[in-house]
């Protein structure tokens, strides 16, 4: 009689699944679509930059190639943010002893869960150039983004102290 082979570990998942990495690219279809149906009744011009101020300081003419060149750029960054969650979570673990690989996971999955953030923050931000928008409302924008990236970053930074200590035992 042959011995069971050992079950394979499950493979790691994006933060929300699948899902949450397909709602961002959705969501520029679905802005690519308002846009297209819309397309008579949007102004003649479209912020393309803002300051720090949260008001937009360069302006472009709302073409076709400026529209694609919006929506296609950030749903580009968005697949490589996605890619390189996915592709990190992947990886093969560094640690050696099971506290340490457990506190490897939880490093990597919050690392993931910060990229999955910014591919959302990335598929809102054209929306502030083609839809009919208070400037002030990219300043909002920019605030949240600042604060998960903030909120972030100390959750990774704590992570990696635990994981630093249990690899030092």
């Amino acid at each position: 009689m042959s011995e069971p082979s050992p079950a394979k570990p499950a493979s790691p998942r994006l933060p929300g699944g699948w899902l949450s990495g397909a709602i961002p690219l959705l969501w520029l279809g679905v802005l690519t679509g308002w846009v297209w149906i819309r397309w008579a009744e949007l102004p003649p011009m479209m912020p393309a930059h803002w300051g720090l101020n949260g008001f937009p300081d360069y302006w472009v003419r709302r073409t076709p190639s400026a529209v694609a060149m919006r929506v296609g750029t950030m749903g580009t960054l968005c697949l490589a943010f996605l890619a390189l969650a996915a592709l990190l979570l992947r990886q093969p673990l560094q640690a050696r002893a099971a506290e340490a690989n457990a506190a490897e996971k939880v490093f990597r999955r919050r690392t993931a869960l910060l990229i999955v953030a910014c591919a959302w923050f990335i598929a809102v931000q054209p929306a502030f150039s083609l839809l009919p928008l208070p400037y002030g409302s990219f300043r909002i924008w920019m605030i949240l983004f600042a604060l998960t990236l903030l909120a972030g970053i100390g959750m990774l930074v704590r992570s990696g102290l635990r994981m630093r200590g249990t690899r030092m035992r």
